[in-house]
């Protein structure tokens, strides 16, 4: 520092502006090299979830400049993977894979719920929606959502609607429904959407709601007849389905969610860059291309997106499942 003290005052300021920098942009460099960034998901490898995780995983790793990797903790609805989050330094290299289960259902299903998301995670950025559709069994005889109203007005209970299982999606999408237009039907869960399905193609039950990927075979066989959509708008392989909002009923365009979180009090400046690197995901066309195929909707929106998103659909989802009996044994 002497030699400092003997050079011109422009050189001496300038050299000791560089030695302040210096360490400022080696705490600031993310990702740092040979670091990778983990995305943790909480279903198994191979499922909707982790394809579309690993198509942000790809994405993100070319906008950050350095690997981003795909971790599987599947099970507990999700609680394994959030906590694996939580555990970890709030730094921006491990991150969540959040969706609606694990920001809001688990709310309804895991009593005390472990972790509380509004409090423990930050959004990065919200990712894709997935559109259900309401089918009946043809045996049913019900063409249109107006006519299941109709009959299930005139018969309370009457009518059977199947699901995936208790307090899975396919039935408390059912149940918001009920909710809103005032009817009643007994729920029959099975084990998981394909038997759910086949159930309402066999007239078991006379009405389902299951994702679009799953019903879309059976419908285009005529083997369920479709009622409405769920989704924002019109789906290019229903286009003569209706969706919820044009039958108006509002509150159904965004409900199976899924987004990108990280662990309350990671900075602000690593919070901006891997929300940048979520705007490019949203921005490749080859992304655009995949996530059609998928039968998913892109949701593209600021980094406050999703934790906006989980304490309106925490509103939404109280007031149509909180008294069912959801309760994980």
């Amino acid at each position: 520092m002497k030699k400092l003290f003997g050079m011109a005052p422009w050189l001496a300021a300038a050299a000791l502006g560089l030695l302040a920098a210096a360490p400022a942009a080696a705490q600031t460099a993310y990702p740092a090299p040979g670091r990778p960034v983990k995305l943790i998901v909480s279903q198994q490898a191979g499922g909707s979830s982790d394809t579309i995780a690993r198509l942000w995983a790809e994405s993100a790793a070319k906008a950050l400049g350095g690997p981003v990797v795909v971790e599987n903790k599947p099970g507990a609805g999700g609680i394994i993977a959030a906590q694996q989050v939580l555990g970890q330094p709030a730094d921006g290299y491990t991150l969540l894979f959040a969706g609606v289960s694990q920001m809001v259902l688990n709310k309804f299903v895991y009593k005390p719920l472990p972790y509380e998301p509004e409090k423990d995670f930050t959004g990065i950025g919200m990712l894709t929606t997935v559109p259900f559709v309401l089918v009946a069994s043809p045996q049913a005889g019900i063409k249109t959502f107006d006519a299941l109203v109709a009959q299930a007005k005139a018969k309370p209970g009457a009518i059977n609607f199947g699901s995936a299982g208790n307090g899975n999606s396919t039935q408390l999408v059912v149940e918001l429904l009920q909710k809103k237009v005032g009817i009643q039907m007994t729920h029959v869960p099975f084990r998981g959407e394909p038997d759910g399905l086949m159930a309402t193609v066999a007239g078991t039950v006379q009405v389902m709601a299951p994702v679009v990927s799953t019903a879309l075979p059976q419908i285009k066989a005529g083997k369920v007849v479709p009622l409405v959509v769920l989704a924002p708008q019109r789906l290019p392989d229903l286009p003569h389905v209706p969706t919820a909002s044009e039958l108006g009923l509002q509150g159904f365009d965004y409900l199976g969610w899924s987004g990108v979180a990280a662990k309350a009090g990671t900075p602000a400046d690593i919070v901006a860059r891997l929300h940048a690197a979520t705007q490019a995901f949203h921005n490749d066309p080859a992304v655009k291309e995949k996530l059609k195929t998928l039968q998913v909707i892109a949701m593209q929106g600021p980094a406050s997106q999703l934790m906006e998103t989980t304490q309106r659909d925490t509103a939404k989802w109280h007031d149509a499942i909180s008294e069912l009996n959801l309760s994980a044994k």
